[in-house]
């Protein structure tokens, strides 16, 4: 009995033990940053974040490296609101862990020397693209994106790739035709949307996306 008691509080202490995160919890001010140091689990998820982040960002070129960049001062963002509004049924550190979770994994499928050319998946916080070639030598895209943790807005667009040069585009068919362009810049696919000729940008998003929503930015090949 006394072995059970001792052991079952020894399991109880493990995940309250003093956690190792990628920065000096000395300096630990926020909420978010506290329960890092305060708990080895989430500890060790921002730590094993902070060492792929650098791994990866260290393979990429410099405009893929950029773009690394950006995408984790948008994801920090992301945790933090995560932490602060948990869902429904939710509590903060259930939050905190599934999004630290999906990003680890995400970052560990970032391809940093991708082959030339536009086939493939790519992804970046918001969503992802996947680009394919059929037997007729079509390139078909299919892009969908959404507000990280709030869902507040998505995006979906299908259709064929038109080729021009070293850019590939999509007409949105359903609606005014805005277009999506795709534009290779070393290991990343840069994403522009245009929209038609006559029409002016109010700043809303395109008709493929909800309120704010947005297709363009900066996407990583994922293996």
């Amino acid at each position: 009995m006394i072995r059970y008691l001792v052991l079952s509080a020894s399991l109880a202490m493990a995940g309250s033990a003093v956690a190792a995160p990628s920065f000096n919890c000395a300096k630990a001010s926020t909420p978010v940053e506290k329960s890092l140091c305060g708990n080895s689990r989430l500890g060790d998820q921002d730590a094993a974040i902070a060492k792929q982040y650098k791994a990866v960002r260290d393979e990429l070129d410099a405009q893929g490296a950029k773009a690394l960049v950006a995408d984790q001062k948008y994801f920090l963002g992301v945790r933090d609101r995560a932490y602060a509004e948990p869902y429904v049924q939710s509590t903060p550190f259930e939050a905190l862990t599934d999004t630290m979770r999906y990003r680890l994994e995400f970052l560990k499928a970032i391809n940093p020397k991708p082959a030339d050319g536009f086939v493939g998946k790519w992804r970046n916080i918001e969503g992802e693209i996947e680009v394919t070639q059929n037997s007729r030598g079509e390139f078909l895209v299919a892009a969908n994106s959404a507000r990280p943790y709030n869902g507040n807005w998505v995006c979906d667009l299908s259709g064929r790739g038109i080729v021009s040069g070293d850019t590939l585009t999509v007409i949105y068919q359903d609606g005014p035709p805005w277009t999506l362009t795709l534009k290779r810049r070393g290991a990343v696919l840069e994403t522009l949307e245009t929209p038609p000729v006559g029409v002016k940008n109010e700043g809303f998003g395109p008709p493929f996306c909800g309120m704010n929503g947005s297709l363009a930015g900066s996407w990583f090949a994922v293996r």
